[in-house]
């Protein structure tokens, strides 16, 4: 993989490689909050981790972190991040949940949330493309989910207000989680979101 640049954030610097997503906006609202908080002792799956980003921010706020992602690439990155913030990541791959075995008392998930027609994609462009109407892989997320969850736990879920907000609103329902809205921002043609869903 080739490096393309980096990003930063309070004092960790990260690598992007060649066709991972790079750390933008939506990333930047979770990462906010995730930094907000304690994570000592708590299990926490960072899902479609990419750089790493999410995850290692919550790794060097205590957390005990597993971090999963599709994209091969992203293992490599996410790694090599984690070796360059000095950071606790046990990174593996997987689509979605097909090799976790565990609970979390948290899950992250910077979801890939905007509409696409295209069917041939990229690495990249698959980290952000969430189907036709933008909200397949939220809800697939969503099927599944709570299964992974301590009780008590919580999903950390970005995503945008052109992904069906009202679809993935209705999931997080039928699922039996509670919603709440940390944080939303403007940015040009859409509104990014920041829920938290409950476990109880």
């Amino acid at each position: 993989m080739v490096k393309i640049g980096k990003v930063f954030f309070k004092d960790l610097e990260f690598e992007v490689f060649n066709e991972v997503y790079e750390p933008r906006e939506d990333s930047y609202m979770a990462a906010e909050y995730l930094y907000s908080k304690e994570w000592s002792g708590k299990d926490v799956l960072d899902m479609g981790t990419g750089t790493g980003f999410l995850g290692i921010i919550c790794s060097k706020k205590g957390g005990n972190v597993d971090a999963v992602d599709v994209n091969p690439g992203s293992i490599k990155n996410a790694r090599k991040n984690a070796e360059l913030n000095n950071a606790k990541l046990n990174v593996f791959e997987s689509y979605l949940f097909d090799e976790i075995s565990k609970k979390y008392d948290a899950i992250l998930f910077n979801a890939p949330y905007l509409p696409v027609e295209k069917e041939n994609l990229s690495e990249e462009e698959k980290a952000w493309a969430g189907g036709k109407k933008g909200h397949e892989k939220i809800v697939e997320f969503l099927d599944l989910a709570p299964e992974y969850l301590k009780k008590k736990g919580v999903i950390i879920l970005v995503f945008s207000s052109l992904s069906g907000e009202d679809t993935i609103k209705d999931k997080i329902d039928e699922k039996g989680l509670e919603s709440t809205v940390l944080n939303e921002k403007k940015v040009e043609w859409e509104k990014l979101l920041l829920m938290k869903c409950s476990k109880f």
